[in-house]
């Protein structure tokens, strides 16, 4: 589909083909030997770029976004301050170093040949507009993930000091993601938040620019002609002309489109269809042990759900291995909290909840109550989540818990569980290099993710002290003993812990796999 063909010769007669082009083919016949003699080939980098997701995107504002899906196009979008790489280390991006003078103060080094898609020059003030945007909103998840920035200073147009309250060891992981994203600001001014939210054009200074986005249907992203990256050769990038990203909700379906071309990467595949996908001669499929936690949040302010004992009931109740090796396929690990193997704070001997029927049971007597039923609320189009909840309903039966399943669009799905407005929901996490980033936001009291409503001082004492500390030992204990908590009060039913995956068409060129599971279109380019 996307084969480039070029005519070296136009608009001639057959005759004038042959006779009145002589010349001009000895010249090229002699152009094509040399090269062939000289054993050298010239691959062109381009294309465009079809890309599959498992939903459709709730918002372009990195201020306000709280899905996986958001991530995936905003990074190609906006520039971070810094970024992670495939080893989870941090690197420069629009800063190009930085300096604790002290444990409170973090100073960046900016790039200075950086301008916005809009024409304006990235800077500090750029760099003070976005974090303050974020500090003064309280709504935002942002601010509970840079909540110990007490203020932003431009100390000149290349420099930018972070004063902290405390010192904050996180920090520069947390400035890889939608923290870290620097916006025009002219253009956020100018957009409005509703406009930014849907049509974020020229608010960038990232490697694409936005074109349009069709609410169900696609997202379009174009190359940005100025952006600042090069390759290694001195050639400027992206390569891509265009992106198109298609929400395509059933995985089995996403699959499908792969095969037959209709999308070149897909971001999910049904795990029943892994080992066809790895098996097919067209395709290129990796993964790796991601970051990720899977499983349903419990309102703890819902009843029955804001009862403790009813919430332990559900986590003996669950049977992970059934769910894991027979709705999964064996892809991913059982989780017993929010950390993942890929952690360092991993802890392989904490594994509080088994499936145990008759523990469950006794759970739920001593809640007072031998009956209970609650709304679980699932993605809708999702075969392989309707799937999931079904097990958990069939498994929480036997206890004497009743599970309603409701499907709702997972925009939607997203606004009730930020407005507390359902009792459980079937929400996973996507992973941060850092423990932070799998903890804080979630089980903190007044966490940016914290929809649950969750609340434990002894909880929020450890997370704090973690964030405070630079050995990495003190901190994984911090992290150990918090798990233990949390996993204990149940406000999460921790189900798997899933895989970072690359699913592509074998003309998709220098795709990079990495942990977190973003898909970074710079370098990519399309084979012909």
């Amino acid at each position: 589909m996307w084969s480039m063909a070029q005519r070296l010769v136009k608009g001639v007669s057959p005759r004038n083909a042959v006779w009145g082009t002589l010349p001009v083919c000895f010249v090229l016949l002699a152009l094509l030997f040399s090269a062939c003699g000289s054993g050298t080939t010239t691959t062109t980098k381009g294309g465009d770029l079809k890309v599959g997701l498992a939903a459709d995107l709730s918002t372009l504002d990195p201020l306000k976004s709280s899905s996986f899906y958001d991530r995936q196009v905003m990074l190609n979008l906006y520039d971070t301050l810094v970024r992670v790489d495939a080893k989870n280390n941090v690197q420069p991006e629009l800063a190009t170093s930085w300096q604790y003078p002290s444990p409170t103060e973090l100073v960046f080094t900016l790039r200075t040949d950086v301008t916005f898609q809009d024409g304006t020059p990235f800077n500090a003030d750029a760099v003070v507009f976005n974090i303050k945007r974020i500090l003064s909103t309280p709504s935002s998840p942002r601010l509970s993930e840079i909540s110990t920035v007490k203020d932003v200073v431009a100390v000149d147009a290349s420099h930018v000091r972070f004063d902290l309250t405390t010192a904050f060891a996180p920090l520069l992981l947390t400035l890889t993601d939608r923290a870290g994203m620097i916006l025009s600001p002219k253009a956020v001014q100018g957009l409005g938040d509703t406009a930014l939210a849907t049509t974020p054009t020229n608010a960038g200074s990232g490697p694409f620019v936005f074109k349009e986005w069709v609410k169900g249907d696609h997202l379009t992203v174009l190359r940005n002609a100025h952006y600042w990256k090069k390759d290694s050769d001195g050639q400027a990038l992206p390569y891509l002309s265009s992106v198109t990203y298609r929400p395509i909700t059933d995985s089995t379906v996403e699959y499908t489109n792969l095969q037959t071309g209709n999308i070149d990467v897909a971001d999910a595949i049904n795990p029943n269809l892994v080992a066809q996908a790895k098996a097919n001669p067209d395709l290129i499929y990796k993964q790796q042990a991601s970051l990720s936690f899977g499983g349903f949040m419990l309102n703890t302010q819902a009843p029955p759900l804001n009862n403790v004992n009813v919430r332990q009931a559900i986590a003996w109740g669950v049977n992970r291995d059934e769910i894991l090796n027979t709705v999964l396929k064996g892809v991913g690990v059982t989780a017993q909290g929010p950390l993942s193997p890929g952690s360092w704070a991993f802890d392989s001997s904490f594994a509080p909840f088994s499936y145990d029927v008759d523990k469950a049971k006794a759970a739920l007597q001593q809640s007072g109550q031998s009956n209970v039923s609650f709304t679980l609320l699932i993605a809708s189009g999702s075969p392989l989540g309707t799937q999931e909840a079904e097990f958990i309903q069939a498994e929480l039966k036997p206890v004497g818990i009743t599970v309603n399943i409701k499907e709702e669009v997972f925009a939607t799905l997203l606004d009730d569980t930020a407005a507390h407005n359902f009792q459980a929901a079937l929400v996973g996490w996507s992973g941060r290099p850092d423990p932070d980033g799998n903890t804080y936001a979630w089980f903190h009291t007044g966490g940016g993710f914290n929809d649950m409503q969750y609340s434990n001082p002894q909880v929020d004492s450890l997370l704090e002290s973690a964030r405070t500390s630079n050995d990495q030992a003190t901190r994984a204990q911090d992290y150990i003993q918090a798990q233990q908590l949390l996993v204990n009060d149940a406000p999460y039913i921790f189900l798997t812990h899933g895989v970072s995956i690359q699913a592509t068409s074998k003309k998709v060129q220098n795709f990079l796999l990495l942990p977190t599971g973003i898909m970074e279109f710079a370098s990519v380019y399309v084979s012909s």
